[in-house]
């Protein structure tokens, strides 16, 4: 096996229009927009970077408004979900600001034993704020969310696939993640220091945990608007990158 990844860089996602979603990400959210380029592959479409103030690995969130696309269909062989952190006891006032903004989260849930807000963006995109310690991260002090309920980065990516062992394999052999728990058909993977307390997998850090559920027969998924592109692995340096 080559050196462990420290786990997610950042995670790419397929928007609709950009200005709806600079509103909801910076405006609802209250993540920094740290970076606007383009796509390498479509220098006509924006890509869109939200993170922390200093954009730190493990708290990308990044967007291609490709708004000619189809909605995306949720299915096997894609990631389901991007789940953000946020500090314990937060999900009250986010439950709260969702609503005003005229988002309706779903009911609370307990994963790995840690407390978790189901939701979706304006384009259909499904996202979860979890309950974790307190981690590093640098305050966004201007923006519209108070410091103390701000985003602490990505928590982690959901998959659903077939089957799980060739993920698994990808996971723990080329990778270098580990199992670190159960819990509810969900297959749980850590990298970096994720050691999961009790099975939760919390790291302490951003952007350190895989979620995978196996679907048996499940329908395949297609990308669309409101998926999940890609997922990019944090590595060291240039050598560990190249082997």
């Amino acid at each position: 096996m080559t050196e462990a990844v420290g786990g997610i860089h950042h995670i790419t996602c397929i928007a609709g229009p950009p200005q709806e979603n600079l509103d909801f990400y910076a405006g609802v959210l209250g993540l920094r927009l740290v970076k606007r380029s383009v796509n390498q592959d479509d220098p006509g479409t924006y890509h869109l970077f939200y993170a922390d103030a200093e954009g730190r690995p493990g708290t990308d969130l990044t967007f291609f408004p490709w708004t000619q696309m189809a909605p995306g269909r949720k299915g096997v062989g894609l990631a389901v979900e991007v789940a953000l952190a946020v500090v314990e006891g937060s999900l009250a006032f986010w439950a709260e600001r969702l609503g005003r903004y005229g988002v309706t989260p779903g009911g609370p849930e307990t994963r790995f034993g840690q407390k978790a807000l189901p939701f979706s963006d304006p384009h259909g995109l499904e996202l979860a704020l979890v309950e974790v310690g307190d981690r590093p991260v640098a305050p966004w002090e201007e923006g519209p969310v108070p410091v103390e309920h701000q985003v602490r980065g990505l928590h982690c990516a959901r998959l659903w696939e077939r089957e799980l062992a060739p993920t698994e394999r990808l996971l723990t052999e080329v990778l270098g993640f580990r199992p670190v728990g159960r819990d509810g058909g969900w297959h749980r993977f850590g990298a970096g220091r994720a050691e999961g307390a009790g099975g939760s997998g919390d790291p302490g850090l951003s952007g350190e945990i895989v979620d995978v559920r196996e679907v048996p027969g499940g329908r395949r998924g297609m990308w669309g608007v409101g998926s999940v592109h890609h997922i990019a692995w944090r590595v060291a340096d240039d050598a560990h990158e190249l082997s």
